[in-house]
């Protein structure tokens, strides 16, 4: 089985113990069809799990209370690789991108550590603290993102990276 991680608890919703997954892909509609669901290690079966404007809620079986369900806030959100829809040729999940090389114009700009949603056009947050648009993504390959970005934009002090 391979999991594949697909997002991140966002928070707890109502008092029934359902979270909100705020997934990697906004536009992804796999979490609908999954029937388990692994937060860290603790594999947990879906009981429901619904579209919403900002991500999923989602029912997982032995979270029941509010509490219960805040406890699991900010936890990665994995699923079975199986269970998600399958991709065309040369598609990937933006997960996959997790852990490859950012390279503008030859330069190696740092490995992505994680996906920001924004709106209509995610960002790859880069280890060093740079936020890449994927708009400025030209290709994947192997294990290297080749992105075109406006220039000087990682000669930003870090907290000013944000497009």
């Amino acid at each position: 089985m391979a999991l594949l991680a697909v997002g991140r608890v966002a928070r707890a919703h109502g008092i029934r113990g359902r979270v909100m997954v705020a997934p990697y892909n906004h536009a992804s509609q796999g979490l609908e069809r999954v029937t388990a669901l692994w937060l860290g290690e603790r594999r947990f079966e879906v009981e429901r799990a619904e579209r919403v404007h900002k991500g999923y809620l989602v029912a997982l079986r032995g979270i029941e209370t509010r509490d219960a369900a805040d406890a699991l806030r900010g936890a990665e959100v994995r699923a079975d690789r199986s269970e998600l829809p399958a991709l065309e040729g040369g598609e990937r999940y933006l997960a996959d991108l997790l852990g490859l090389v950012v390279v503008d114009r030859g330069v190696e700009r740092g490995k992505v550590v994680g996906i920001e949603g924004a709106g209509g056009n995610d960002l790859l947050e880069l280890d060093t603290g740079a936020l890449v648009p994927l708009a400025f993504v030209k290709e994947v390959e192997g294990d290297r993102i080749a992105v075109e970005t406006p220039e000087g934009l990682f000669d930003l002090p870090a907290a000013s990276r944000k497009p």
